[in-house]
């Protein structure tokens, strides 16, 4: 097992999670990576930092200095790419094979890349497997996809371990609450319920989504870190729930999670069905994943009631 850790994006949504997840791991020394220069987090005491510019390749090779592996989540979230596309791929994609390039070149053994089932399509429908075809059709989606495809480059020449997952609609809260996550849907809903006492939903509901708590995120990203190199096959895998639900049955889960938790049930407003709705059934497969020895637990109501305790503790009126 190779100990030693650089996790970019570490003071991000899922960063923030992960690194306290690695921190229960006595022989893991875990350095987190950011934008700019930031204090150890009080989430992950044991944890040193490092400054990380995607498109220094000084900086990179700083980051990289005596690690045995990298987990890469720092990119730029999907608002951000619909604002600024060419930023996004060069910070996305540019940035991706920078770090890469500069991995290899100082021994890294694995890589771990945090990319999305949005590279299938949207909206998503039908049964995805690793084998669907990928139509990314959002900037966020595209540029993952071609992120993804330069972990592989390395990965299928051996130069690398590089491992990709194509993850779910995760959900959870965060360590800070400065991250910007409240577009989430799972997440946007919780803080509804805290700031407005009522939950507003974009469409009728009917869709369905795979929705994944971010401890299920975090266990799969230390499953990976552990996998034996002969598992690791093309290095792709899906990552979600056993189940889908509708827009409509998570609002209606997170209502009564807020009665249990809050002591209220907010009602949910939703617009008229139109009749144009098509096909909304969705069967996010992650046998393969599981196959490696992998348990999804999908605690939904301990993260739904993670994120409105976190929601009613910073954003109470």
């Amino acid at each position: 097992m190779s100990n030693s850790v650089l996790l970019t994006g570490g003071f991000g949504n899922i960063g923030g999670r992960l690194a306290v997840h690695l921190s229960n791991y006595k022989d893991i020394e875990l350095r987190l990576a950011s934008r700019s220069i930031r204090p150890i987090p009080q989430w992950a005491p044991k944890a040193t930092t490092t400054q990380l510019n995607l498109l220094d390749v000084r900086s990179i090779e700083s980051a990289v200095s005596g690690i045995d592996t990298i987990i890469h989540l720092a990119a730029l979230n999907d608002i951000e790419c619909a604002t600024d596309p060419i930023l996004a791929h060069e910070v996305n994609v540019v940035g991706t094979r920078n770090l890469v390039n500069c991995a290899t070149r100082a021994g890294v053994l694995r890589f771990i890349y945090l990319s999305t089932a949005q590279v299938y399509g949207s909206p998503l429908v039908g049964r995805i497997d690793e084998s669907h075809p990928t139509i990314p059709a959002h900037p966020y989606a595209v540029t993952h996809l071609a992120a993804e495809k330069v972990v592989a480059e390395f990965h299928e020449s051996n130069q690398i371990i590089g491992l990709r997952i194509r993850s779910a609609n995760g959900f959870g809260a965060p360590m800070d609450p400065k991250v910007k996550i409240w577009q989430i849907f799972v997440n946007d809903l919780c803080r509804q319920a805290v700031e407005a006492r009522q939950l507003t939903l974009k469409t009728h509901g009917d869709q369905e989504r795979n929705f994944l708590p971010l401890t299920d995120v975090c266990n799969a990203i230390a499953h990976l870190m552990r996998l034996e190199s002969n598992q690791a096959g093309d290095g792709l895998f899906n990552l979600g729930a056993d189940k889908s639900h509708s827009i409509w049955e998570m609002a209606n889960r997170i209502a009564g999670r807020t009665e249990q938790i809050l002591g209220f049930k907010p009602p949910i407003i939703r617009p008229q069905k139109t009749d144009r709705s098509g096909p909304n059934h969705l069967e996010y497969r992650s046998d393969k994943i599981k196959n490696t020895g992998l348990t999804i637990n999908t605690m939904f109501d301990n993260e739904i009631d993670g994120l409105l305790t976190f929601c009613a503790r910073e954003f109470s009126i």
